[in-house]
């Protein structure tokens, strides 16, 4: 198997992991924290808008802070080879721009989904109409929502892991 079949393969195993996991951690979480309860609104006590923009920063920031340092410890251990899937590759290219801290990565993933995921989500709803939910509906929707952020966003944070000589990326700041 060449060195890019078991990049492939990685990156694809962490995909379906990250994105099973939390399709179901978030489905079940969300179904038990609101069973039983009224239909969510866009505001108010019951607000599926708040929950939406809260999950859209907490996912990104919690799975990096946990994706992040579990790959560099395989790759410090030898378990995984350093990836780059190339100049040509849309992942690897916004991968390669996030910096080498843990911390700042996870922030900056965070903010990628207060900022993008939870504005395209909301408008998502809006246009489809959607006034309430009922808290089944609203875990079925947040449980495939949250797995199908997870799974995508999974990529870059192992490519920054796993990128050649992680140590020596920086952020260069001009000015000081």
């Amino acid at each position: 198997m060449s060195s890019a079949e078991n990049s492939s393969g990685h990156i694809l195993h962490e995909v379906w992991v990250c994105g099973g996991s939390n399709t179901i951690f978030n489905g079940l979480s969300a179904w038990l924290l609101m069973k039983g309860g009224g239909s969510l609104q866009w505001s108010g006590d019951d607000s599926f808008a708040v929950d939406v923009v809260a999950t859209a920063f907490l996912l990104p920031l919690i799975v990096a802070f946990i994706v992040i340092p579990l790959q560099r410890s395989k790759l410090n251990k030898g378990t995984l080879h350093s990836i780059n899937l190339g100049p040509s590759s849309f992942m690897q290219s916004l991968a390669d721009r996030f910096p080498a801290s843990t911390a700042k990565s996870a922030l900056l993933f965070g903010l990628i989904g207060i900022l993008i995921i939870a504005p395209v989500t909301l408008t998502g709803l809006y246009l489809f109409g959607v006034q309430t939910i009922s808290p089944e509906y609203y875990a079925v929707f947040k449980g495939l929502w949250a797995g199908l952020i997870a799974a995508i966003l999974v990529v870059p944070m192992v490519l920054i892991a796993l990128r050649e000589n992680t140590s020596t990326h920086t952020i260069a700041v001009h000015g000081s």
